[in-house]
């Protein structure tokens, strides 16, 4: 969902592995003097790397290639920008997950006001609790039926209306598809949540 920021969203199925991107970010708040606006064409070209170069790498490679991947993405040649992880430039900074098979590779722009979060049974109780926070950096999580991970701006989990309040809106039970899953992240912005997010939920 968004009402302000960025998002891309991909995902495939290469071979007996399925690989999904979220990207979201931008936020007016977060943006410095030196901020670079997110185009089109940069969007665009973030989803051609992943539709290109990782899907073909999963095709060959399977779910194992994640880490290669990651590996690539953030050991560029000397003057050029990482597109993924916590180096990447994405407008004013982004929270980024990349996964593949029963992995996610997690990430956060130092400074973005961005997190990344996931469900947790807590004491019998299901919680959204932050893995990564705007401080930055980067995570493998693994990944099994029923995990979810959601990029979503830091305010979201702290003060106010808190995203544990809607935590309704993530039970796997109750979301068949990803239309149901869109129209569950739309209640967000009707509860006054503004701001970019993007979730990965493995059914």
């Amino acid at each position: 969902m968004k009402t302000c920021g960025h998002v891309v969203l991909e995902k495939a199925r290469a071979g007996e592995t399925d690989a999904a991107l979220l990207v979201c970010g931008d936020l007016p708040e977060a943006a410095g003097p030196e901020s670079t606006p997110v185009t089109g064409e940069f969007k665009g070209k973030i989803a051609t790397a992943f539709a290109g170069d990782f899907i073909s790498g999963v095709s060959g490679y399977g779910e194992d290639y994640l880490q290669a991947a990651v590996m690539g993405y953030s050991m560029v040649p000397t003057g050029e920008t990482p597109l993924f992880g916590p180096a990447a430039e994405f407008g004013s900074g982004c929270a980024g997950i990349l996964s593949a098979g029963s992995n996610a590779y997690v990430y956060v722009t130092e400074g973005s006001g961005m997190c990344i979060v996931r469900m947790a049974d807590i004491f019998g109780k299901k919680k959204l609790v932050r893995c990564l926070s705007s401080e930055g950096g980067e995570d493998v999580i693994g990944l099994s039926e029923g995990s979810v991970l959601i990029a979503c701006p830091e305010r979201w989990m702290e003060g106010g209306p808190s995203l544990n309040d809607m935590i309704s809106l993530f039970d796997p039970s109750d979301i068949k598809d990803d239309d149901a899953f869109d129209r569950h992240l739309s209640e967000l912005a009707g509860e006054g949540f503004t701001g970019c997010a993007a979730a990965l939920m493995v059914k």
